[in-house]
């Protein structure tokens, strides 16, 4: 596919700290292991701040560096740690490209090498970091960045706040990790982390609501901030034997109930891409979602601008079966090529 001598070090603030720790930013673990297995590249990771211990390992043939970040060590004192550790690569095997995720720390630390060393560097975009407040994006020279954000949602946030443009690419998932029920036994489950942004007690209303009228299932599965706050909610409602809120599950375990699931009800309020929506299709189970993130209105995935619209699209799609005539778009295959034509060059 490429030529397969190049070295690429991906900069991000967190990795998993072992095989078995799936739920770790899934979306870049597929992205490096596939980038791996399709390539044959060497592959080399640091990793800021998760794990927490510094170390060196090996995590599906890659390896990966960990610098020990702590509340006692300053910003500065990290920034030196991880500039250390890029020489340290460089000079065992030159670096072919630096690929640094969030427009954030990793972003300046993986420029100042590239800079000083003549190192080709990009940074993806992953999320928060396209809106209003970012101090790195009022330190870094945007317009001399090569910049990719995740969908077009995330390229008009990003444009907006920031007056720069960003090219797409988007997130992929592996087709052959998901299976399909034949049965669907959930009716409505909600995937993310239980913070303000995500709006699960918007979830929990509309549930509410529907429940007067059929009597169903739902699952929430996460954990967070606000999950006291949603428990005392659910029982206020009355809604014990309708919600089960699973909390913080295995990646695997999330994905056999995303597949056990009718309908995937995504109520936050910003989303970069949403890999959850390429889950949910290529687990058939429909979407009812605001405009964002990958957002795209099919027979499969309903658009609702609040709260009335999502109750409208939820019931309406509980009497109707997936429709397999559609194709997921969002395969790692293309997420891959896309990246491969910047690295080679």
């Amino acid at each position: 596919m490429s030529k397969k001598n190049n070295h690429i070090v991906i900069l991000t603030p967190g990795f998993p700290e072992n095989e078995t720790d799936t739920s770790c930013i899934p979306a870049l673990q597929i992205y490096v292991k596939e980038l791996r297995k399709l390539t044959g590249y060497e592959i080399s990771v640091i990793s800021f701040h998760y794990p927490k211990k510094k170390s060196v390992y090996n995590w599906n043939g890659i390896q990966v560096f960990t610098l020990g970040s702590s509340a006692i060590i300053s910003k500065m004192l990290l920034w030196n740690k991880a500039y250390r550790v890029l020489k340290q690569i460089h000079r065992d095997k030159p670096i072919t490209a630096l690929h640094s995720f969030w427009l954030g720390e990793c972003a300046l630390v993986g420029h100042w090498f590239s800079k000083r060393n003549q190192v080709l560097h990009l940074t993806t975009l992953m999320g928060q970091d396209a809106l209003k407040g970012n101090k790195y994006a009022k330190i870094l020279p945007l317009k001399k960045l090569k910049l990719f954000v995740l969908s077009p949602f995330h390229q008009t946030v990003f444009n907006e706040n920031y007056n720069t443009k960003a090219a797409i690419i988007p997130w992929g998932i592996h087709p052959d990790s998901f299976c399909h029920m034949p049965k669907k036994t959930i009716d409505i489950i909600s995937i993310g982390s239980l913070i303000p942004l995500k709006n699960h007690a918007l979830f929990i209303d509309i549930i509410a609501k529907i429940n007067k009228t059929k009597s169903i299932k739902a699952v929430i599965i996460g954990d967070g901030m606000l999950r006291k706050t949603l428990e005392e909610k659910i029982r206020l409602l009355a809604l014990e034997n309708t919600i089960i809120l699973k909390g913080q599950l295995s990646y695997d375990e999330t994905m056999q109930y995303l597949a056990q699931s009718k309908i995937l009800l995504h109520t936050s309020n910003y989303e970069s891409f949403g890999l959850v929506f390429a889950e949910a299709l290529q687990s058939n189970t429909m979407i009812v979602s605001k405009s964002i993130g990958c957002a795209t209105a099919s027979p499969n995935w309903r658009i609702a601008a609040h709260k009335t619209e999502m109750i409208e699209a939820c019931n309406n799609l509980l009497s109707e079966s997936f429709s397999e005539t559609e194709e997921n778009t969002f395969l790692i295959e293309k997420t891959i090529q896309n990246y491969l034509t910047i690295y080679d060059n």
